[in-house]
């Protein structure tokens, strides 16, 4: 195995750093893969699963995953550690970065920047999710949805509790990523489903918006890219790379944590990190060869990518 764990608590320790010079391609100072929450109040002081995990590497020093009780200390965590190393940075969230190609979302910056002028979320992680979506809904289409999932009591005609039929003319339902690993028969969720197990919808929505407030920070503003509209795909990779990831394409289940999350994160990481090592992570970032022009420009413009489809 490219790594050994040493403890629960413990830290882990590459079997040789730097890497060979010659492999040098495409190598990322730091490495953070984040697993996100939609949680309306703070998470309990013991870690536990279904609130924000991070995982992180630099310069050889691979430390425990770290737990976040809420949204705002893991965007300031982040922040803190892509301050204190230099770039290039990798920034892995596992939740969608854009929406299907002519919904009127957009992806990456846009859409970070479009919902979080809806979307409020305070420091203990209320938020109001629900009804910017249901705001959302009322801008996309004059048909229910797309975005659907909601508690009975902030139901409304704009955003209803199940799902409605997907009548909408201009857009799919899935984006081209999403549907790609369906037909591999993967179990992916979409970005509409708000509420359920597995859905991503909220965390999309309040993910975005934190994106949004990570990409103008003073300091680190000059150097954010999101992977790929202002990436080129692999061709301008310096700088802070966000980076929207799927842990499930990843093996996570041998890492010795007792919080799912956390190895997700692990796990995600540290493919990365083999990629780097064998010079192979910058084809990872370039668009798969059979993507059609407008498949490829859809998802240069609005609907994003997932990190290892290929």
């Amino acid at each position: 195995m490219f790594l050994s764990y040493c403890h629960f608590q413990g830290v882990f320790q590459p079997l040789s750093w730097p890497f060979p010079r010659e492999r040098r391609t495409l190598i990322f100072e730091l490495v953070i893969t984040v697993d996100w929450s939609a949680a309306a109040k703070p998470g309990p002081a013991r870690p536990r699963a279904d609130r924000c995990w991070i995982a992180w590497s630099a310069g050889g020093s691979l430390p425990a995953p770290e737990y976040f009780r809420t949204r705002t200390a893991c965007r300031e965590r982040i922040i803190e550690l892509l301050l204190s190393h230099p770039d290039p940075a990798f920034v892995g969230f596992d939740f969608p970065f854009g929406y299907p190609a002519g919904s009127g979302m957009g992806g990456g910056r846009q859409a970070a920047e479009k919902i979080e002028k809806l979307l409020y979320s305070d420091e203990k992680d209320a938020n109001n999710r629900f009804e910017a979506a249901a705001l959302l809904n009322a801008d996309i289409s004059p048909h229910p949805g797309p975005f659907w999932g909601v508690p009975p009591a902030k139901e409304s005609a704009q955003l209803t509790v199940k799902k409605p039929s997907f009548a909408h003319e201009h857009f799919a339902e899935w984006r081209i990523a999403e549907k790609y690993l369906r037909d591999k028969k993967y179990k992916i969720m979409n970005v509409w489903q708000l509420l359920g197990q597995a859905s991503v919808g909220s965390q999309t929505l309040t993910g975005l918006r934190e994106l949004a407030i990570l990409a103008r920070h003073p300091a680190l503003a000059p150097r954010v890219k999101f992977w790929p509209f202002e990436t080129g795909w692999d061709a301008d990779l310096d700088g802070i790379i966000l980076t929207e990831i799927w842990p499930s394409l990843t093996d996570y289940s041998k890492f010795p944590h007792l919080i799912k999350d956390a190895q997700q994160m692990m796990g995600a990481r540290d493919w990365i990190l083999r990629k780097m090592k064998a010079g192979r992570l910058r084809a990872a970032f370039a668009a798969p060869h059979w993507l059609t022009a407008s498949e490829k420009r859809a998802a240069e413009m609005e609907e994003g990518w997932i990190l290892g489809v290929r």
